[in-house]
């Protein structure tokens, strides 16, 4: 929910321009930090988890950018910058083990932010030994990262005054204020329920071009590297109600004038907080 749901043009305009400010600073940090990892780290004992982070901070800084655009910016363009990075970032995830779903775990105690557990197959449990951020999550090793969106929602937080209620219908009119109104991705967001499983519809998709472009990538993709936009629905669900949460499934529809997309996530009690 926010503060002040009243959006005029002036605010908008300072919402881009705060974006593209953001934006830059990101993709700046994700090069320095390469750099400084390529001098400091011949050795490369930390290199895989700092390449990593910096892809992460520069598909998050694209992201930002693509939305920062204002009224001129291209849809195609939008959604094409949305998704620059992600198959390339999917890659490294894979390469240092990673399989299956990524979990969105709740904030640990006041202050904190969500963060996201990506489990690892047995087989890379080799790679403990280089100290590269790898943690244990119900029994289950993973690397913990903070997730694409964590940019996103925190503007929101600071320059918005987004909060995000623990009721489950006070959270969905929140997702659904960011998605149509403040970000303007959607026309209209729809929201189902079955069991513990949250289904999502975004009618008229802004960025669809982009997530139809990676439609010729490995359909667990989107499951194991969240672009930026399911991951900000997942990070405002988990923070919310305090639970773990994992994308399910993505569905593109693009047989009617309204492309929509449709994400579902399963939602479960936290288990608590990696170690």
């Amino acid at each position: 929910m926010f503060g002040n749901s009243v959006l005029v043009k002036d605010v908008l305009v300072k919402r881009c321009d705060r974006y593209r400010l953001s934006s830059f600073i990101l993709i700046g940090f994700a090069a320095l930090l390469f750099f400084a990892v390529l001098l400091t780290d011949p050795l490369g004992i930390m290199r895989n988890s700092f390449t990593l982070l910096s892809a992460t901070s520069f598909i998050g800084g694209a992201f930002l950018f693509a939305l920062g655009g204002g009224r001129s910016v291209d849809a195609r363009l939008a959604g094409w910058l949305s998704m620059q990075g992600i198959s390339t970032l999917g890659h490294i995830i894979h390469d240092l083990g990673g399989h299956g779903a990524a979990v969105f775990l709740p904030p640990n105690g006041e202050g904190g932010e969500v963060m996201q557990f990506i489990p690892t197959q047995p087989a890379s449990q080799s790679f403990l030994g280089d100290g590269g951020g790898f943690a244990c999550h119900n029994g289950i090793t993973g690397t913990l990262y903070r997730p694409l969106a964590g940019p996103m929602i925190e503007v929101l937080k600071r320059e918005d005054g987004l909060t995000l209620p623990s009721e489950y219908s006070l959270l969905m009119v929140a997702v659904r204020e960011v998605c149509e109104d403040v970000l303007s991705i959607a026309d209209r967001v729809d929201v189902r329920q079955e069991g513990d499983t949250v289904t999502f519809t975004l009618h008229n998709y802004l960025l669809f071009p982009g997530c139809a472009s990676l439609r010729e990538r490995p359909s667990e993709l989107c499951a194991l590297c969240p672009c930026s936009i399911c991951g900000l629905i997942a990070c405002m669900v988990a923070e919310g109600l305090k639970c773990e949460v994992c994308l399910d499934q993505v569905i593109l529809d693009d047989t009617s004038r309204s492309h929509c997309m449709q994400i579902s996530y399963i939602l479960k009690k936290s288990e608590g907080v990696p170690t």
